[in-house]
């Protein structure tokens, strides 16, 4: 008996370790997640040549969604930052966070995410929820992009896509996750973005969650979105061109730390190295 289970155990392993393997250009490390991310903190002081553009094209080609849900309505006399939460709360009191067969619709426009996820009880995955929602901001001629937020190794089987919003009356980015129905403040009482989150981590700092934030009806746990968060906070993709329907359609930069553009870079295929950056500055220009 000892003796099978020993054959099946072996026989389990080199089917794990053979056929399912995924074929790394990047290893994951052993190291934690929180400190994996202090391990690749830094970024350098490069100067980029990139421009980032939005269009503000979405108002004139959202005006069905705008008119048949009285958005107008719900932003009435808010600021940026209570209009960008306005419009997330009402996208998460429709739609949740959820992984529908197919991913999403092919055409990136609010209508065809929208009915997507209608077909699929009401549900779409954090991409989905962050182009809506990220188009919906933009419809009152608000900065906002989606941000795709990746892990240290290549492939990878789970990344996470959040909204970034450049608020005037706060001269600063902050982050909102529809997934979750959530933003974040720092000890400081002050919302925060993608920058000062990656921070926060780091340091271990205080994070307050909004109190409406959670993840089908159940309470947020901020412990447990640390942990995930510090795992996806290695690479950060965006798009250059913002526009009505797209998803990095017209170009797209990498932020990744300096360490990481100095080993791990290497192995990527050069059509995606072009694509790297090393400066946070310029990452997030206004």
């Amino acid at each position: 008996m000892k003796l099978k289970q020993t054959l099946l155990f072996i026989i389990a392993a080199f089917i794990f370790t053979g056929c399912n393997q995924p074929q790394y250009i990047v290893e994951p490390k052993s190291s934690s997640k929180v400190e994996l991310l202090k391990e690749y903190s830094q970024y350098s002081t490069d100067n980029y040549n990139v421009e980032f553009e939005y269009k503000f094209d979405e108002r004139e080609n959202m005006l069905d969604i705008i008119k048949a849900n009285n958005l107008d309505k719900l932003v009435e006399g808010k600021s940026d930052v209570e209009t960008s939460i306005a419009l997330m709360n009402w996208l998460c009191e429709r739609y949740k966070h959820g992984n529908p067969p197919g991913g999403l619709a092919k055409t990136r426009t609010p209508q065809a995410l929208m009915e997507f996820a209608d077909n699929n009880d009401q549900t779409t995955n954090c991409r989905g929820l962050s182009l809506i929602l990220s188009q919906l901001i933009r419809a009152y001629n608000i900065k906002a992009f989606h941000i795709t937020c990746m892990p240290y190794e290549e492939p990878f089987d789970d990344c996470h896509v959040v909204v970034s919003v450049f608020c005037a009356s706060l001269n600063r980015w902050i982050m909102l996750d529809p997934t979750y129905n959530l933003y974040l403040k720092n000890k400081s009482n002050e919302i925060i973005g993608i920058k000062e989150l990656r921070d926060i981590l780091i340091k271990g700092e205080e994070l307050i969650a909004n109190d409406e934030a959670g993840y089908h009806n159940q309470k947020m746990n901020l412990s447990e979105y640390r942990e995930y968060m510090a795992k996806n906070l290695i690479r950060l993709e965006r798009g250059t061109v913002e526009r009505y329907g797209s998803d990095e359609d017209d170009g797209l930069v990498i932020l990744i730390p300096k360490k990481y553009s100095q080993n791990e870079a290497k192995n990527f295929e050069e059509q995606t190295q072009k694509c790297f950056m090393t400066s946070e500055h310029d990452f997030w220009k206004e």
